[in-house]
This record gives C-alpha cells, sequence and structure tokens, in this order.
C-alpha cells in the first residue's frame, strides 16, 4: 500500500523522502505510523521498477548533500491508474496476535489466557479514547487533507471498537469452564 501512497503524493508534485513522510503523516494522522526507513526503501523499490526517478539535486548542496529529489515517471503514473481503476479483490484477512498467543497458551492455562485478554482490552480502551479525542478536535468541512485524516480517524475508531468487542467475547468463552463450551459449540 505504501508504495501506491507515495505515487500519489509523487503525482501531486515532485519531493523528498522526508517531505513525503510528512505530507503523508498530515493526511493520515495517527492512524498509520510510517518511520522514514520504509519511506526511503519504498523509494528505493520503485526507483529500482521505473516507477520514480531521482531528479537532481538540492537546491542548496551545503545543506543538504544526501537528499534526493524524487519524481514520478510516466510508468509510475500508469501504474497508480491501474491500481486506482482496479476493485479491491477480497477482504484483508485476521491477523492477530491475539490469536497467535491462544492459539499457543494451551487448555491448562485458560486463566493466563484471560489475564492477557484484560490487558489487550485495557489497551485498545485507553487507544479507542484517544482515537476519539483527536476525531473531536478534526475539522469535518475541509475536503483536503483534514477529510482523509477524519476518515483515517474514523475507520480506526470503528476498528478499535469491534476489536474490543471481539477481545470481550474471547476473554469470555475463556472464562467459561470448558464443558460450557463445549456444549455452546455443539448447538451453533
Amino acid at each position: 500500500m505504501l508504495q501506491y501512497a507515495l505515487l500519489g503524493l509523487l503525482r501531486d508534485h515532485s519531493d523528498y523522502g522526508y517531505n513525503l513522510k510528512r505530507r503523508f503523516d498530515e493526511r493520515m494522522g495517527p492512524v498509520w505510523n510510517l518511520n522514514i526507513g520504509q519511506v526511503y526503501q519504498t523509494l528505493h523499490a520503485l526507483e529500482e521498477e521505473g516507477l520514480v526517478e531521482h531528479v537532481g539535486a538540492p537546491a542548496e548542496p551545503d545543506q543538504y548533500p544526501v537528499r534526493r529529489l524524487f519524481k514520478l515517471t510516466p510508468k509510475g503514473e500508469r501504474v497508480l491508474e491501474r491500481w486506482l481503476e482496479r476493485p479491491p479483490s477480497r477482504p484483508r484477512p485476521v491477523r492477530d496476535e491475539t490469536l497467535i498467543r491462544l492459539l499457543v497458551l494451551g487448555a491448562g492455562r485458560r486463566d493466563r489466557g484471560s489475564a492477557r485478554l484484560v490487558e489487550q482490552e485495557q489497551l485498545y480502551r485507553k487507544h479507542l479514547a484517544r482515537v476519539v479525542a483527536q476525531m473531536s478536535r478534526a475539522s469535518s468541512d475541509d475536503p483536503g487533507p483534514a477529510l482523509i485524516r477524519r476518515l483515517g480517524l474514523e475507520a480506526e475508531q470503528l476498528h478499535a471498537e469491534a476489536h474490543l468487542k471481539w477481545l470481550e467475547g474471547c476473554r469470555r468463552q475463556l472464562e467459561e469452564p470448558p464443558a460450557a463450551t463445549v456444549a455452546r459449540q455443539s448447538v451453533g
């Protein structure tokens, strides 16, 4: 996904890696934590594929001797447009650390699993409170980057609420006696 975000940002105008990260962060807000290493690694891969190109030295070479200005190539524009036109192929699979923890926990350690789920629920409640607070500060009438940021916050809120509900359900099932779980599964 990051490669398409960078291609889209470069379609707006040529830029340096740090500025691309800043522009990405401004638009996405806290819902996607991007580090500068990811940006440069992705830019390098895009350059290798001929989708972006390095276009000269910085205006003040003494001040920023290693900065590289990147530009979208015509091939990069075509790849971005094909991706934008392509319908989503399938929902994203659930790959959650909690599932792996439950997988390796074992049947005799239900209380330990329940305790970890309580900790995870607390973490998600704090996260949800931060997202809701950020949403209350976000502008809802701006059609530009602030709108994208707000939409991202709304997606993060819904995801956190759903995940919290799932964690609560997992914990309740772990806290049930094993016989009750088997009986409930055979009925459903």
